[in-house]
């Protein structure tokens, strides 16, 4: 508790600066844009998070979207009534209720509405929760993406303050398993590789966290809308590098 307080300060900082950098302007506010953007949230059983998510999005979401939901073949009943009661809010443009949890199912979605986006889409995972915000979470990113016009990708920074440490959870869990505990902390979650990158421009090479993430359509249609980070990461640079090679 006495680390945290006196990291608190740093941590406070940091995210006063990237919050800066992250804020509209109104000279470089996104400019309507002719074609719906769609956000795509991707979910696997786990109801509570799910229903946190989507209350977040729903109730902060103020930019024109249409939100599209991937639900990958969830065995939780609990799940069906939560999408259920979340479609008679009028929230969804569509629901996919997919009969297996496949990395396929993606790309098979974004192939299937790609005919109706204009140039930018969100990935989203069903654990993510949106705070308040003026102007919202949406304008903001579009904003960064519309002023760096050689962004394929724009993804969300990881504040690894917030991990809890394998010595600090087994302080806390004595007697647990080791494989529950470390599950738990998310120990071996490739989010725990990036940098402490609170105000940086780019992230590289390392990529962008992948539990919301903004995308061009015209990047995503070279490489297909991949599940996975490091698969859609790699799959840009590669197309990146190619793009450069056909230019000399």
């Amino acid at each position: 508790m006495l680390m945290a307080l006196k990291s608190l300060p740093r941590r406070l900082a940091k995210k006063y600066l990237w919050s800066r950098r992250m804020r509209a302007t109104e000279s470089l506010r996104p400019s309507p844009s002719a074609s719906p953007i769609y956000v795509f949230i991707k979910s696997w059983n786990r109801p509570l998070h799910l229903w946190a998510s989507l209350d977040s999005f729903y109730r902060n979401t103020k930019s024109p979207c249409r939100f599209v939901l991937i639900d990958n073949a969830s065995d939780d009943p609990v799940v069906d009534q939560i999408i259920a009661s979340f479609s008679r809010r009028g929230m969804f443009h569509a629901v996919h209720k997919m009969p297996e949890n496949i990395p396929e199912n993606q790309e098979m979605i974004y192939a299937q509405h790609r005919a109706d986006m204009g140039d930018y889409m969100v990935l989203a995972d069903g654990d993510v929760t949106i705070d308040d915000g003026q102007p919202d979470w949406l304008s903001r990113m579009l904003n960064v993406m519309q002023v760096r016009p050689t962004l394929g990708l724009l993804g969300t920074s990881i504040d690894l303050s917030d991990f809890i440490s394998p010595v600090q959870a087994r302080q806390i869990a004595p007697g647990m398993p080791e494989d529950v505990l470390m599950a738990l902390i998310k120990a071996k979650s490739p989010e725990r590789a990036q940098p402490d990158a609170h105000g940086m421009d780019i992230i590289n090479p390392y990529k962008p966290a992948g539990r919301l993430l903004l995308a061009r359509t015209e990047t995503l249609d070279k490489t297909g809308a991949l599940i996975g980070n490091n698969k859609l990461c790699e799959a840009v640079k590669m197309q990146a590098m190619i793009s450069a090679s056909r230019q000399k």
